[in-house]
């Protein structure tokens, strides 16, 4: 039988008592921390537990600390105030993830519903100014925090806990930065917990990340630590190959003729190009062209506009199917620009598409098409649920219909809210798929992103990567959502000879690379901390 944690402000039965999230959580109450546990490990249990033990705190502070009759002095009068109006700020980048927290925190946390408040831009800012008012707990999302510090609708002095999720975010503009900083000015007892399954595998980012949110701690596990796996099911982790179809080269060998020309005729005029240009060597090329503002700096930069199409055409082929090309090609045809024009006289990408058309007019496709069905097949005969995962929206519309023609598999698509060629999913029509999966109304999820961060979806027995993807946090986050509670398996599809390999061994080598950095960072968490209060006012 389990052990439960047991706190004054935690409901009986509802946190189960694990020792990598009680070190993780004394850690966390002695220091801003950035706490790095993948997917399904319980971040939001930890959470709660600190943010039962901040509030349980300040409030026996309150008992033991008179109210002055007549303040003497801003410190005193305002460390009554933040013990006795002690709150808790939670922040996530999206509404269901918002609503999601909202739940869990009510189950686990002895404050009742009243007290905790999600908030996001729906309501009025005066509507929201008073559930800040009212709230011990409020979850919200980024950009309604700020918009609303801004505005001084929300006052931050008396929130003695911030709870950063998807803390990798947390870089450049992104609206995280701006709250962690106002905060820390404002907040009179400041803590800040920093959440994520990975915060990348560049040690300039993990650097900024912590800079940005005043991080002095950083806690990773992982599931091969020793206080974590009693806690978790084996994984086996299965790379599929398949070969890249001899009509599929043909093809791509006259978007490789294209790309050619365009390159010799920007060598031509003298610019720094290569043969194997990697598309962020191309946009990178075209800002520094974008700063010139010239006629010959917009010429070039039109070509270069060429070569990023004809980059994702050629990633859409390798690894995707052949209908996301086509429907690639066809949305080409809507765009008014003198590249795309170009594009589309071009004789080798007429050649290209027309190819296409006539595969998709044979029934042809990708091979890891055909390896995903038999795959799938195969796996819940034995297994109940899978999640497939993939990059474009397209790719979903036609893997859902490849599944559905299977007896006994039941794909659905989940995809995300932003419209894109008027397709879409809401809120409410998100939340139905996922009770539906759960329930077994499905048995296939085809997720693009969406399914990747945070979301509470049911656990599944594989994980099937379509292709593989070079980042390191999404490559986590969707491995994350199979072995949890009970073994389970992921899949990465791959095309040899493709970018698939090459996006593969990137996540890899990221994740690998991310992990010794973060465990060197971990070994200098410092033993005695200075609080920020005290760094900012010299108090002892």
């Amino acid at each position: 039988m389990p052990e439960f944690v047991q706190h004054t402000w935690v409901n009986p039965g509802t946190i189960e008592k694990r020792a990598y999230q009680d070190a993780i959580a004394k850690t966390c109450l002695t220091g801003n921390t950035l706490v790095v546990v993948p997917t399904g490990l319980g971040k939001t249990s930890i959470a709660a537990v600190v943010a039962a033990e901040r509030l349980h705190r300040a409030f026996e502070a309150s008992k033991s600390m008179p109210k002055p009759a007549q303040p003497q002095g801003f410190v005193s009068a305002d460390s009554y105030s933040v013990h006795r109006d002690a709150k808790v700020l939670f922040l996530a980048p999206t509404r269901p993830l918002v609503e999601q927290h909202k739940k869990s925190l009510e189950k686990f946390l002895k404050i009742g519903p009243d007290e905790i408040k999600a908030i996001t831009g729906e309501s009025s800012p005066s509507e929201r100014k008073r559930l800040y008012e009212k709230a011990d707990i409020v979850i919200a999302t980024p950009q309604t925090i700020r918009n609303d510090i801004e505005n001084r609708t929300l006052d931050l002095s008396s929130f003695i806990l911030l709870v950063v999720d998807e803390a990798h975010r947390s870089v450049g503009n992104y609206a995280y930065v701006y709250i962690a900083k106002a905060y820390m000015d404002e907040a009179l007892d400041p803590l800040v917990l920093a959440l994520t399954a990975s915060p990348g595998g560049f040690r300039s980012k993990i650097d900024e990340i912590r800079k940005q949110l005043f991080i002095q701690n950083v806690e990773i596990r992982s599931r091969e630590d020793a206080d974590v796996r009693p806690y978790v099911q084996k994984v086996d982790k299965v790379w599929i190959e398949v070969d890249f179809p001899a009509e599929l080269s043909i093809i791509r060998s006259y978007l490789d003729a294209y790309r050619a020309e365009q390159i010799q005729k920007l060598a031509n005029w003298r610019l720094p190009v290569s043969p194997k240009m990697s598309k962020k060597q191309i946009i990178i090329m075209q800002q520094n062209l974008a700063r010139q503002k010239t006629g010959f700096s917009f010429q070039a930069m039109s070509v270069l506009a060429e070569l990023l199409k004809l980059d994702h055409a050629a990633l859409l082929l390798e690894t995707q199917c052949l209908s996301a090309f086509e429907k690639y090609a066809e949305r080409l045809k809507e765009d008014a620009t003198r590249a795309t024009a170009r594009l589309l006289q071009n004789p080798h990408w007429v050649k290209a598409t027309v190819a296409v058309k006539e595969l998709i007019a044979q029934g042809r496709e990708n091979p890891k098409m055909e390896k995903l069905k038999q795959l799938v097949s195969y796996e819940l005969k034995a297994r109940k649920k899978a999640i497939v995962f993939t990059q474009y929206r397209d790719t979903v519309d036609a893997i859902v219909k490849a599944l559905s023609k299977i007896e006994g598999i039941k794909p659905v698509a989940f995809i995300g809210q932003a419209k894109k060629s008027g397709v879409g999913m809401s809120q409410k029509e998100q939340r139905a798929i996922l009770d539906q999966f759960k329930f077994g109304t499905h048995n296939v999820l085809v997720a693009t992103s969406i399914g990747e961060e945070g979301l509470d979806i049911e656990e599944t027995d594989a994980v099937i990567f379509y292709e593989p993807i070079p980042s390191e946090i999404r490559n986590i986050q969707r491995a994350g959502r199979t072995a949890r509670t009970k073994p389970g398996k992921v899949f990465f599809l791959v095309v040899r000879g493709t970018r698939d390999e090459a996006f593969y061994w990137a996540a890899h080598h990221k994740e690998k690379k991310m992990k010794n950095i973060l465990e060197s960072l971990q070994k200098k968490n410092p033993a005695n901390l200075t609080s920020y209060w005290d760094q900012k006012y010299g108090k002892k």
